[in-house]
């Protein structure tokens, strides 16, 4: 006795991805637009996808821009993700509409740190408050580090400079170790020269001629390691001929490292 099972070709599932993540995203979206509802998919760290995945989900929003289907990508990413998206397809700089994010105003990180710990019942005077926003330089996940931290060692209600030092001791250890560290550990010995080269106790653009200076190198000779570290996503060309990190205090992360 013998018997055949026979198959029913289905949709999304030839095995390319192309095909596959269209013919998904038309199906959901025309389902939901019945009930003028959209699909959304959101995707963060977005320049970290590979060059297929990243690939196929532009041409699907470009796809469904064409034929009206309610499908849309929100992305969040570091600054070199633009650069990234045009590389993929030239015309995602149509395509997406940007918005960029960049350091809390000294306001709005003062009331980061002290709004918290007001509704717990705890206080950060004046010249505490100061300095953690001061380590901080505004950025959000700096903020949290040093809130935290903060919080911990405060012996009193009051938070005081004292306490408020501490924290930034403790914070800026804890980022080392993890949130600059995990960057740092990603480049060569040879990148890690290129970016000790970009450091030079700052975090703003370097020309790409003064980091090959600082290197005694042409800079052509330094295109592979510039081009490697953009891809790996710890620095970005902000204008031609010039470099800067992608993320904030990685150039006293580095400075740190060689003073030990």
């Amino acid at each position: 006795m013998s018997a055949t099972l026979g198959t029913t070709e289905g949709r999304a599932d030839s095995g390319n991805l192309d095909i596959d993540l269209e013919e998904l995203v038309e199906d959901i979206a025309t389902a939901m637009a019945k009930s003028r509802s959209g699909f959304g998919i959101f995707i963060d760290e977005m320049q970290d996808l590979d060059d297929e995945l990243l690939d196929a989900r532009i041409s699907v929003q470009h796809m469904a821009g064409q034929k009206g289907w309610p499908f849309f990508i929100i992305g969040a990413g570091l600054p070199n993700l633009p650069g990234k998206l045009s590389a993929t397809r030239s015309y995602s700089e149509r395509l997406f509409d940007y918005r960029t994010i960049g350091a809390l105003d000294h306001g709005s990180a003062a009331d980061a740190i002290s709004l918290p710990m007001n509704q717990r019942g705890a206080h950060v005077d004046t010249d505490a408050l100061r300095a953690l926003v001061t380590a901080a330089d505004g950025c959000p996940f700096f903020l949290q580090a040093y809130g935290k931290a903060v919080w911990d060692v405060a012996s009193s209600k009051t938070v005081n400079l004292d306490d408020a030092r501490l924290a930034i001791e403790i914070g800026t250890e804890q980022l080392d170790a993890g949130f600059f560290r995990a960057r740092w550990q990603r480049a060569t010995p040879a990148e890690r020269q290129y970016l000790r080269a970009m450091a030079d106790g700052h975090d703003e653009a370097s020309s790409t001629a003064r980091v090959a200076s600082r290197l005694n190198r042409a800079a052509s000779q330094l295109t592979v390691a510039r081009s490697s570290l953009i891809s790996k996503g710890l620095i970005y060309a902000p204008d031609h001929g010039a470099v800067r990190f992608t993320v904030p205090g990685m150039s006293g992360f580095i400075s740190r490292q060689f003073e030990e």
